[in-house]
């Protein structure tokens, strides 16, 4: 002590490795973070898309309206099985080889084993693992090797819950220490009563269930001890030390990435046991080894790895002893969580092998350990579900939100109620559900569609509008919005297909017009449900201002078509608005002759509007050139005029066959008016179907007398000139 004394202006530590202080830092941002924003799940959302039909005027031609179906989007969430993650594990398993071998050779070098006997027990066990395996393959044995390497992370997570229980009291004895003896006493009462204080608080948090408003996390005060720790000297081997470090946080972090709940909990209970020990044993630590150069105002925290009488690493033993009591005084709940922990990365590991059975096995060995932890539950719930046992899938999610509620396990067994008719089920499920999560646009969302699905539209509306309340700029909630509320809204995605499909259904239902842009042409909807309602209302919205999409192309994959079956009346709406009216009117005629149902009067209704429409007079240039004259055709097939200017250059131009097909369309199409046999039996007599023509001029006669007879004379020349080129 003596010496001490003379040495109180010296700095009494080596300063700490910077690169290893980073190292620890980094990693612990990186679990906090993960426990901040991430989170992993067994049963994942997605987002599902619904087309709801519903009715507006599409089109009109001055005198009638056409009343159509336009299409709202209804977007809500549906769960399922996630497959655990591959890259966490072999990211876990290059870390780990990394820091045991570290470790290895720092416990080669500690304890001075001969170098043949290190390589030959490294040797032996490799041959171990293959020999014993060698009916698995490549991969299975790496996922043996890999489970054998976390039961060691695990046994350094224990290690390193004793080794950092000492970092926040080193750190409150040199935060608190000062020049004055009386000073820094006060300093250390007020600093160690503080961090007691937190301690009880968290713990009986945590672990005791007290229902207290404010506790540090334990998380964190793990976070803060191993920050503090990788800035204090220690007596450690460099080479373990890197080694025991990494190993321990890779398993930690690989247990946040996996979702290992049980691995989490045991070591933060694990640590705030050691550290509320060592808060204890520190001062008499201290007492025992420094109270002398204390008094002398000598900085003591720079040597307390190097303390004279009692060893820092007895106060470690000590801890451990100690702690090991609390915990079996605790039914060792923390060895048992623990062992969950393991179980659960072997089925983790046995998922990703393909081997279910394994897998389902190993969860439920991890229940026996933690029955209520969350991991194991919703992996067997996630297992059910892939094999379609609702029953027991259901079993394990109730028991999982006994302890660990979670949005989606909640959805999940709601999806479940109603896939097995229980509706009522669903809601009081969905409802508790937003008793915990009162700001959750999923559960909002659901409990929406379920109370449509009951016809509760009130209620239905309610949770839509609160759903946008509070997520104004979620692209879900806005697009449902639109649908529930049919009223246009001011911050609208535009960019999203879903918002932008139920805008122009408003603009449609309200007769109103909207600035919006067009679908992109080359943008493939695919599956994508948003996509086919927008373009699909966007098309009865701009009508000829639309773009031309490639709906042929698009739906030649099977799936594409059966996704949005309605692509047959888009193509005919596009063709009728595009210059090719009798392709759609095709079109339309055959899907009402496949169609059987009631859908079939609204595609008559179109059909009857478009033919009426196509009968209305337009006003027509005079055609002077074959060009034009085949361009009028196609746009006005039924227009008189047309026919009349176009069949004569269409004759004149050897394209007697295409007036003559002109003609037929408009007769087909429009039996009921005289004017298009005269102009059929003409162009009949033209290309020399005499009988096709003297069929249409009797029907003509039957049908309109005045009509033949004032054109008798005319009909008679164009007979006899047939005639002539036939005997010709």
């Amino acid at each position: 002590m003596q010496k001490l004394a003379f040495e109180k202006t010296n700095d009494l530590m080596p300063k700490t490795p910077y690169a290893f202080s980073t190292f620890i830092g980094t990693l612990c941002l990186t679990s906090t973070a993960l426990w901040l924003f991430y989170s992993n799940s067994p049963i994942e959302l997605h987002a599902i898309s619904e087309i709801m039909p519903d009715r507006a005027i599409i089109d009109d031609n001055g005198k009638t309206q056409l009343e159509g179906i336009i299409y709202f989007v209804r977007q809500s969430f549906l769960s399922g099985a996630r497959n655990p993650l591959i890259w966490p594990l072999y990211l876990y398993a290059g870390f780990a080889l990394t820091a045991m071998t570290l470790f290895l050779v720092g416990l080669k070098k500690w304890a001075q084993i001969p170098r043949n006997y290190f390589v030959g027990g490294f040797i032996l066990w490799a041959g171990l693992v293959i020999g014993t395996n060698t009916h698995h393959s490549i991969r299975e044995i790496g996922l043996i090797i890999i489970e054998q390497v976390n039961g060691l992370g695990i046994l350094s997570l224990i290690a390193t819950a004793i080794l950092l229980s000492a970092a926040i009291p080193r750190l409150l004895f040199q935060l608190g220490d000062s020049n004055q003896y009386q000073q820094s006493r006060r300093n250390w009462l007020i600093l160690f009563g503080f961090s007691l204080s937190n301690l009880i608080l968290t713990y009986g948090k945590e672990f005791l269930g007290w229902d207290i408003t404010f506790a540090i996390p334990g998380l964190i005060f793990i976070q803060i001890s191993w920050v503090a720790y990788s800035f204090q000297a220690d007596s450690m081997n460099p080479w373990l030390r890197w080694g025991m470090n990494l190993l321990s946080l890779s398993t930690l972090l690989y247990f946040q990435i996996s979702g290992n709940d049980p691995g989490i909990n045991a070591f933060v209970h694990g640590s705030l046991i050691c550290q509320s020990v060592m808060l204890f044993l520190f001062p008499l630590f201290i007492i025992s080894n420094f109270k002398t150069p204390i008094q002398q105002h000598l900085p003591v925290y720079k040597i307390i790895h190097k303390a004279p009488q009692v060893d820092l690493r007895l106060m470690y033993l000590g801890v451990f002893i100690l702690g090991t009591a609390w915990v079996y005084a605790k039914n060792a709940s923390v060895i048992h969580q623990f062992q969950a922990a393991f179980y659960n990365e072997r089925g983790d590991m046995a998922s990703q092998a393909e081997n279910r059975k394994s897998a389902e096995f190993a969860y439920q060995q991890a229940m026996l350990h933690s029955k209520l932890n969350a991991k194991s539950n919703l992996s067997l719930a996630a297992l059910a579900l892939q094999a379609n046992d609702h029953e027991t899938a259901a079993y394990y999610l109730a028991t999982s939100l006994q302890k660990h509620a979670s949005e989606s396990a909640y959805l999940a067994l709601a999806n479940i109620y109603l896939n097995n008719d229980h509706a009522f089920e669903a809601l009081f499920t969905l409802q508790r559900a937003q008793q915990q999560f009162p700001q959750s646009l999923e559960i909002l969302t659901s409990l929406a569609k379920q109370f449509e699905s009951l016809n509760s539209l009130d209620s239905a509306n309610y949770y839509y509008q609160k759903a946008y309340n509070l997520h104004p700029n979620n692209t879900i909630s806005q697009g449902n919005i639109l649908y529930s509320a049919k009223t246009l809204i001011e911050n609208g995605d535009d960019s999203d297909p879903a918002v932008a499909a139920n805008k122009v259904a408003i603009a449609l239902k309200s007769k109103k017009s909207l600035q919006i842009s067009a679908p992109e042409t080359t943008q493939n909807p695919g599956l994508d449900l948003r996509q086919w309602a927008y373009i699909y209302n966007y098309q009865l919205y701009a009508k000829n201002k639309s773009p031309k999409y490639p709906i042929n192309q698009w739906v030649k994959n099977p799936m594409t078509a059966a996704a949005f079956p309605e692509h047959n009346i888009m193509e005919a709406w596009q063709a009728y608005h595009h210059g090719s009216p009798l392709t759609a009117l095709q079109k339309i005629d055959l899907l009402i002759k496949q169609d059987t149902t009631a859908a079939g009067t609204g595609l008559k209704s179109m059909l009857d509007f478009w033919k009426t429409s196509l009968l209305k007079p337009q006003p027509i240039q005079t055609l002077t050139t074959l060009q034009m004259a085949q361009s009028a055709l196609r746009q006005y097939p039924f227009q008189v005029d047309v026919l009349q200017q176009a069949l004569p250059l269409l004759n004149k131009n050897k394209q007697e066959k295409a007036g003559y097909d002109a003609a037929l369309a408009a007769l087909q199409w429009n039996e009921g008016v005289p004017v298009y046999y005269l102009i059929f039996a003409m162009q009949a007599y033209q290309i020399g179907e005499i009988t096709y023509g003297n069929e249409a001029v009797q029907a003509l006669k039957k049908r309109n007398l005045t009509t033949y007879l004032a054109n008798q004379v005319i009909l008679e020349k164009a007979l006899q000139e047939a005639i002539r080129r036939q005997n010709f």
